[in-house]
């Protein structure tokens, strides 16, 4: 018999509950709902579930979770939500296995975003669009933002976490300096006198973001380059809201999440919505979804908001309560709760977004544009490195590569050429 001080073996009954569950933990079970009220038609939601990302095995399968509030009119976030999953996908090439696919997925985003923003004003359409995009991969959470919509998490026990980036002029100094170094203007809308208006916009256009898909008529230094996060859960689980500004204009996250504690997925996206006009009347489109990630054996209860919410009552929706028969060396058994962060990067310069050397070395083809994915002669791609001065360990001759068309957005995102054709937007949210 062992002492007390010595290593306390684990009950067969736990081993033979791992092992048991040792298929199912592989992937969470995904329950979500949605909801809005509508002032100006401009918010747009796409969800897909059961993705393969392997065809035909039926194992490999990630969500995509996407919230799209459009300024200027829809067009730029109906075009984003039609093909901005594809553009995605097709920056991620097809022979890679599911961690190498995942490791993949920070520079196909920014990939994507470029490329369907370069489509879009392709087309001429002056309207343009926040984006926070979300591809869960069994526990890996990979998030992507540009503007002010917001994505945040709050762990099984009461952690929170922000998952997206706020692009909005009047809280981000980086982006504000950025824009000036590339030649736009920040300023406040000026009614004449020396009287200034609202918050802080960039100029020309009146944009009040410093990053969004579209808004050609703003000028390329309103880049469509997205703030990418990616962390994994443990099998503790959590709650994700997605929402537009309407709700976060509103309600701080902590609000968000109280305000529906106990709830399943649909009824706590709604009353978050509801809380939210409720606070602030419906100024704009205000839209949330709501995605609950848990053990596939442990469903969410409906239950009764708590008279006093705090830390660990979020688990209490994940986690059925023990019963009296169940050991305390069960209990200890259990993972713990965590979030690893695996990558964080919110830089507009695309030479650093789509550097070869994180996190693997071929995921971009040598003759193949590492945006738009067009095929490239060979001389005729142009290297993201071939305008750094200060090369060190990166040489012009070294990808991945872009194509005229693509290197000339780059440059004139980075403001080392004239961009758009002067024309001033109004009115732009």
């Amino acid at each position: 018999m062992s002492s007390k001080g010595e290593h306390q073996t684990v009950p067969l009954s736990v081993l033979l509950k791992r092992e048991l569950a040792s298929e199912k933990v592989e992937s969470p079970e995904i329950s979500h709902g949605q909801a809005s009220q509508s002032k100006k038609g401009e918010d747009f939601i796409f969800i897909k579930t059961e993705c393969q990302r392997v065809a035909g095995d039926g194992v490999s399968t990630y969500s995509v979770f996407a919230l799209f509030d459009g300024h200027n009119g829809s067009a730029a976030a109906i075009y984003s939500k039609e093909n901005l999953l594809n553009n995605v996908l097709a920056a991620v090439p097809s022979d890679l296995n599911r961690d190498e696919w995942v490791a993949a997925l920070p520079r196909a985003l920014v990939a994507g975003f470029v490329k369907t923003d370069k489509d879009l004003q392709e087309r001429a359409q002056t309207s343009g669009t926040t984006v926070t995009f979300m591809i869960i991969e069994r526990w890996v959470i990979t998030v992507a933002s540009v503007g002010d919509s917001r994505c945040i998490l709050e762990s099984a026990e009461g952690e929170i976490y922000y998952l997206s980036a706020d692009h909005r002029l009047e809280c981000n100094v980086e982006e504000r300096e950025r824009i000036t170094a590339s030649g736009g203007e920040v300023g406040r809308l000026n009614t004449g006198g020396g009287t200034e208006i609202g918050p802080l916009r960039c100029w020309p256009g009146g944009l009040c973001l410093s990053r969004s898909i579209g808004d050609m008529d703003v000028g390329e230094f309103i880049v469509p380059v997205p703030y990418v996060k990616q962390v994994k859960l443990s099998t503790a689980g959590g709650r994700l809201i997605i929402s537009s500004d309407g709700v976060w204009d509103a309600l701080s996250a902590e609000a968000a999440f109280d305000c529906c504690r106990g709830m399943p997925a649909d009824a706590a996206a709604s009353q978050i919505v509801k809380e939210a006009v409720q606070a602030k009347g419906l100024r704009d489109d205000t839209t949330c979804i709501v995605i609950d990630m848990q053990l596939p054996e442990k469903p969410t209860p409906s239950l009764p908001p708590p008279k006093k919410p705090g830390k660990g009552v979020f688990m209490s929706m994940f986690w059925k309560k023990p019963s009296e028969s169940s050991s305390q060396t069960e209990k200890e058994y259990c993972e713990p709760d965590m979030v690893e962060e695996l990558f964080e990067e919110g830089s507009a310069m695309l030479s650093e977004r789509l550097d070869s050397k994180y996190p693997l070395c071929n995921v971009f083809k040598l003759f193949m544009c590492a945006v738009c994915q067009v095929e490239l002669k060979p001389g005729e791609g142009v290297s993201i490195h071939a305008d750094i001065s200060n090369s060190g360990k990166l040489r012009p001759w070294d990808g991945p590569f872009l194509c005229s068309t693509c290197q000339e957005k780059k440059e004139a995102m980075e403001g080392k050429r004239p961009s758009g054709d002067g024309r001033y937007s109004s009115g732009s949210d």
